[in-house]
């Protein structure tokens, strides 16, 4: 079983969100954007409880609303098939919801007391006609089909001859024949999908059927975690490990705990150590001086098995041995996941039941090593029978080549009246329409577009400062490292700072991989504004080309700019940054000599660095010197705003 389709209603900020889920998904956005109510909205789903759900749970504190959040499952297994035959739907999946409503207690007033109820929904298809549909079967219903019985027929098969009856029947015949009836002609029978609320036994069904759900939120106490309690995972683990005991194992080590209560206590007779025996026997006589009739005795509390296995020490030695709770943080962060995981695996490997696991911040207390190495664990877990989902700040949790994983939320705020409402929103890039695109811009590979061709395109462009992009409100794509050292620069002259503005420069690397990363930051939702040198009269044709394409591919004209062009969406220097510049900075060849020398280069090299050198010198004077182009495309850069996707739909070919 896998989840493939969640939709979250009236839960804390999200309305109305509809996402497509596959095997690992990382949820990306700024503070407050609803990363965590996905997760928390996975938790209802798989266990709902009154306990987590309050005012505030519904969106906009509108206690009248209903929250509902609902799950698609799909890739049953034959046990799960056989489990929720009853619920599923035509095509084999599984749709269900869970449900929060606020309702006024018995006789409570209008401001009284509430309570929160929670509902368990399946959508199941049901026949068009309602002389098929068990809840309308009744006595009432079923004397006036009768009496029109001539008419009880669909897709021209007749029910009356199915009855085979001549007298009305009672109904649970009918019931009984129906049921029959839609099964003889499975797929014969129109059908029309509808919700069925609490059907009998269907919330024990789902507990021990759905997957098995666990949430690591970003705060967590180790020393909770770690407990042997019943209800605790390691608890439940350590339960599960001494069951597994085999028994002559299990018989030695409670006889050897026998023998300890026998030496101890005055149980054991002989056995008892004499020194306790002693003591005891010194303390009766002291006391049956005042109480003659009194009897003390000593005893000592000998735990069993199962008492031990509730009063476990973690300890790890990482160069020093102490207790877990005496480690750093990210340690500590380790050995939950740790905990969890085999709890996880506990859980699941003799059940068939395959694992969805959810990570608050899973990157917190971690240096990037560490994260990565992490990214890394979880990949493979998902790349199994489960499911991971993550919210996360960390450019080291996310992968250009694996885009179609990244949920970006975002949250708008709208004003109605007196009051705001908050609202989130969801961006996904499936891999999909990615395929479809470059067959539409490129016929030549429809024989050869796969997942795998298109991650293999992107997996080069990876690096942790390409992936800030993904946490940024806008991003700028340069070609290199001239413009991605210099705008910053440049910005700050101006009283801009990229940074408070969530503002995010990315180099590419060259030209040729803009058009890719544009495509994943702009289908998440972020605007792009493009920076690149045309490049005219350069000898590689191909490197004007591929000026051209980006040209064409963000809507503007290919022709060669006549000087530096600067649009809404992209900045292009007609040769290159360094020679169209130089109209605009009258002292470029004195400036550059002078940054030569400080930085001990010759010839050609350093570019970037010397770019940088420049725009540091420029800035510093008063006033600050800021190219004029420069200033223009920041300014556009500040202002470029979302329009929708840039992705090429595949023409429908017409029979």
């Amino acid at each position: 079983m896998k989840l493939t389709k969640l939709i979250i209603t009236n839960f804390r900020s999200c309305k109305d969100l509809d996402l497509d889920i596959d095997d690992m998904h990382v949820l990306v956005g700024s503070n407050n954007s609803g990363k965590s109510t996905v997760l928390h909205a996975l938790d209802f789903l798989f266990n709902p409880s009154t306990r987590n759900i309050n005012d505030e749970s519904f969106w906009n504190s509108d206690t009248g609303l209903e929250i509902r959040v609902q799950g698609v499952f799909t890739d049953l297994t034959a046990d799960e098939i056989q489990q929720l035959g009853a619920y599923l739907r035509p095509d084999g999946s599984f749709h269900m919801a869970r449900s929060a409503k606020s309702i006024m207690e018995a006789g409570a007033s209008s401001d009284g007391n509430s309570k929160t109820v929670i509902g368990n929904h399946c959508r199941i298809p049901i026949p068009t006609v309602a002389w098929l549909r068990q809840d309308e079967i009744n006595a009432k219903n079923i004397k006036l089909w009768w009496d029109d019985k001539e008419n009880l027929v669909v897709n021209e098969l007749s029910f009356l001859s199915f009855l085979d009856s001549e007298k009305i029947p009672k109904v649970g015949e009918w019931a009984t024949k129906a049921e029959e009836f839609i099964s003889a002609n499975e797929g014969e029978i129109p059908t029309i999908e509808t919700w069925k609320d609490n059907p009998k036994g269907y919330s024990g069904v789902l507990t021990g059927t759905l997957q098995f759900f666990v949430m690591i939120p970003a705060v967590r106490d180790v020393a909770e975690e770690s407990k042997g309690t019943k209800t605790s995972p390691f608890g439940q683990l350590l339960s599960t490990v001494i069951e597994s005991v085999e028994g002559q194992k299990k018989d030695e080590i409670e006889a050897a705990l026998l023998q300890v209560a026998n030496q101890m206590n005055r149980s054991g007779a002989d056995q008892r150590v004499d020194s306790i025996s002693t003591a005891e026997a010194d303390l009766n006589q002291y006391l049956q001086e005042i109480f003659s009739n009194a009897d003390l005795e000593i005893e000592f509390d000998i735990p069993t098995l199962e008492v031990l296995v509730r009063a476990p020490q973690i300890y790890v030695n990482d160069g020093f041995r102490t207790s877990i709770e005496n480690k750093g943080h990210g340690l500590q962060r380790a050995v939950i996941f740790s905990i969890i995981r085999r709890y996880a695996d506990l859980m699941t490997e003799n059940k068939t039941r395959s694992l969805v696991l959810a990570i608050e911040e899973p990157e917190l207390y971690m240096h990037p090593q560490g994260q990565r190495t992490l990214r890394r664990s979880l990949r493979k877990i998902a790349d199994g029978n489960d499911q991971i989902f993550l919210s996360t700040h960390s450019s080291h949790m996310v992968d250009v080549a694996y885009f179609d994983e990244i949920i970006r939320l975002e949250s708008t705020r709208h004003n109605s009246g007196s009051s705001n409402t908050t609202v989130s929103k969801a961006f996904q890039m499936p891999m999909g329409p990615m395929v479809d695109d470059l067959i539409a811009r490129n016929p030549r590979h429809a024989g050869t577009a796969t997942p795998e061709s298109i991650r293999a395109r992107y997996s080069h462009v990876y690096n942790p400062h390409r992936n800030e992009g993904f946490f940024a409100t806008k991003v700028i794509l340069v070609e290199g490292a001239t413009e991605e050292y210099s705008l910053p620069i440049y910005a700050e002259g101006m009283g801009v700072d990229f940074d408070s503005l969530g503002i995010s420069v990315v180099e590419c690397g060259g030209k040729s991989s803009i058009d890719r990363l544009y495509r994943v930051f702009n289908e998440l939702g972020i605007p792009c504004f493009v920076v690149f040198d045309y490049d005219h009269g350069n000898s590689d044709s191909n490197i004007v080309k591929t000026s051209r394409e980006i040209l064409e591919f963000i809507g503007i004209s290919t022709d060669v700019p006549e000087s530096i062009l600067v649009d809404k969406n992209v900045m292009c220097f007609r040769t290159t940054w360094e020679s169209e510049l130089s109209e605009e900075i009258p002292d470029q060849s004195v400036l550059t000599l002078e940054a030569k020398k400080a930085l001990g280069y010759k010839g050609d090299s350093g570019k970037p660095l010397i770019a940088r050198s420049i725009a540091l010198e420029l800035i510093s004077r008063t006033p600050a010197e800021i190219p004029p182009s420069i200033a223009t495309a920041i300014k556009s850069a500040m202002q470029v705003i979302w329009t929708g996707s840039c992705l090429v739909v595949p023409e429908i070919e017409s029979d």
